[in-house]
């Protein structure tokens, strides 16, 4: 499994020259490919090497190949749409940099030449070895930042089985089978007030209103990434090997109402869903999608699914009179279809023969052989 480290390394000269060179010389391959409809690398290499050399005397060979490389998957993104690449950002590969964690220093490819640059020792730095890859140098607000991703070696998935359902919503964030329960009162507090704010901002329309908007950009948007971050990790680490979780496919109309529609365009189930998933997968735990299909209306004691079953917040069973929150009774039917699914996946693995049942040299004619389930 690959993950990234990001280091904050120190704000040089060398380092924001090698990123705009490397702008230009991407934007010139952009320019060609989308002129010219190309986005094939050997095609725009032959064509456009040595005009970035000649454009970028100081800019090193290695470097131009993996600015073609970025300037094709652009390309190939956009279908041949003509962009501009404004963000100050260095793609480097194996041959241009080269990451020490034991020392705290990172080798790079410049303008300059190849410079050695010194970062802070982070904790989980002991814990993420493997084989560093590739890495992006990103310069931003004064700041220069390299995120480098490491094949870490994968963790071996747990086989106890025990399952633990998540049923995901508007008014709470989470809610699981075990009782939990995560709200969004307090972020959607806060999303309202950056929505007000905002709306004022925009009515006035000055230019000091306007960079006012600029200097909150993306605060709304990290304060619900640090929510989501804390959830996934307070869920991961529960005494569970599998987590069930919906397979969800958000659409908005009209029918929901203005409101209604304005809450599902500030939720990311997605988000939360990813991150529960990387999280678990590096503590050697699986993650299950299940169909969605009637688990708020289906009773999770006997099994009744009705409409009427469900009343807001509220479940209530037409046939036994069970009555649950809505938001755990759905969780609890999660957790049944995540174990229907989990019992799947351990019964349908391979029959292998095992080493036990291999015959032995005893001239023996009644040899029977002994299978075995083993899980991949």
């Amino acid at each position: 499994m690959f993950r990234t480290i990001q280091v904050k390394l120190p704000f040089e000269n060398s380092l924001v020259e090698t990123a705009v060179a490397f702008n230009k010389a991407c934007q010139i391959v952009v320019n060609y490919g989308s002129q010219h409809k190309i986005h094939n690398k050997d095609k725009l290499n032959k064509a456009t090497y040595r005009q970035v050399r000649e454009a970028i005397p100081n800019f090193p060979s290695a470097l131009v190949q993996t600015a073609r490389d970025q300037a094709s998957e652009m390309l190939k993104r956009t279908n041949y749409a003509k962009i501009v690449k404004k963000r100050l950002s260095v793609r480097y590969d194996n041959r241009t940099f080269k990451f020490y964690p034991e020392t705290n220093h990172v080798s790079l490819t410049t303008v300059q030449g190849r410079l050695n640059f010194p970062f802070n020792h982070y904790s989980y730095l002991d814990t993420w070895k493997g084989a560093y890859t590739n890495a992006q140098l990103i310069i931003r607000k004064k700041q220069a930042l390299l995120n480098v991703q490491v094949d870490v070696p994968d963790v071996e998935v747990k086989a106890t089985g025990k399952v633990l359902g998540i049923d995901r919503g508007v008014l709470n964030v989470a809610v699981c089978s075990d009782n939990t329960f995560f709200d969004s009162k307090h972020s959607r507090a806060v999303k309202g007030r950056y929505r007000y704010l905002r709306r004022r901002l925009q009515h006035v329309g000055t230019r000091s209103a306007h960079r006012k908007l600029q200097r909150l950009s993306g605060r709304e948007r990290r304060f619900v990434l640090n929510i989501n971050h804390c959830i996934s990790k307070a869920i991961v680490n529960k005494p569970c090997d599998v987590f069930a979780l919906e397979k969800l496919r958000i659409t908005r109309t009209k029918e929901n109402g203005k409101r209604f529609n304005r809450l599902l365009g500030s939720w990311s189930p997605n988000e939360l869903e990813r991150f529960i998933d990387y999280k678990a997968e590096s503590r050697g735990k699986l993650v299950l999608l299940v169909n969605p299909y009637k688990t708020s209306q289906r009773c999770s004691k006997c099994g009744f699914v009705h409409r009427w079953n469900r009343h807001a917040l509220d479940f209530h069973c037409g046939s036994c009179g069970f009555s649950l929150n809505a938001d755990l009774n759905a969780s609890r039917n999660i957790e049944m279809l995540g174990k229907a699914e989990h019992l799947r996946l351990c019964v349908n693995q391979p029959i292998v023969v095992s080493d036990e049942a291999l015959p032995t040299d005893n001239g023996d004619d009644s040899y029977k052989p002994c299978l075995s389930r083993h899980s991949s």
